[in-house]
C-alpha cells in the first residue's frame, strides 16, 4: 500500500508517531491527546520506532477495540480518531489519524491543568499554564490580542 510506504519514508515529528504495539496504552493516549492539541498527526503500530522495521500487530481487532476504550475512558472531552487496519508484506498495521481539533483535551485522570499535552518536534510535552489558556482561546476563537484587559 502507497500511504505506508510514504509513512515509513518519513521520520518520526510533530505529525508522526511509530509505536511497537498496543502493550501500554498511556504513551498512545498521551500522543493522540498532543496531536490533537497541537497540529493533528498519525500513529503507526506494529514497527519498531528505532529501525522501522515491521513487526505487525498480532490481533489487530482487540488492539483496535482496546485503542477504542482507552481513548474513550481516558481522553476529556471525547476524542474520536480514525483507527484503520492495513495489511503491508503480510502483516497487520494499525494507523490511527488524530485531527487538530478545539480542545484542550487532556488525561481525565490527571486533570486539565497537568494532563493536558502539546506535540514539540517528535516528543509530547505537558502544556504550561499559559499554552492552555492559548488552548483554551483558541477553542473560543479568541486571539490573545482580542482578549480584554
Amino acid at each position: 500500500m502507497q500511504a505506508i510506504k510514504e509513512l515509513l519514508a518519513r521520520v518520526e515529528g510533530k505529525t508522526l508517531e511509530f509505536k511497537l504495539d498496543c502493550s501500554s496504552l498511556e504513551p498512545i493516549v498521551r500522543t493522540v491527546i498532543a496531536f490533537a492539541n497541537t497540529a493533528g498527526g498519525q500513529i503507526l503500530i506494529g514497527l519498531r520506532d528505532s529501525s522501522k522495521e515491521l513487526v505487525g500487530v498480532e490481533d489487530p481487532t482487540r488492539a483496535e477495540s482496546r485503542l477504542c476504550n482507552a481513548f474513550s475512558d481516558m481522553i476529556s472531552p471525547q476524542l474520536i480518531p480514525d483507527i484503520n487496519v492495513l495489511s503491508h508484506k503480510g502483516l497487520s498495521l494499525l494507523l490511527i489519524n488524530v485531527p487538530h481539533l478545539n480542545g484542550p483535551y487532556y488525561r481525565k485522570s490527571m486533570g486539565l491543568e497537568r494532563g493536558t499535552f502539546i506535540r514539540l518536534g517528535s516528543s509530547n510535552r505537558a502544556a504550561d499554564p499559559e499554552m492552555l489558556e492559548e488552548l483554551k482561546r483558541q477553542a473560543q476563537n479568541l486571539c490573545f490580542d482580542e482578549t480584554p484587559l
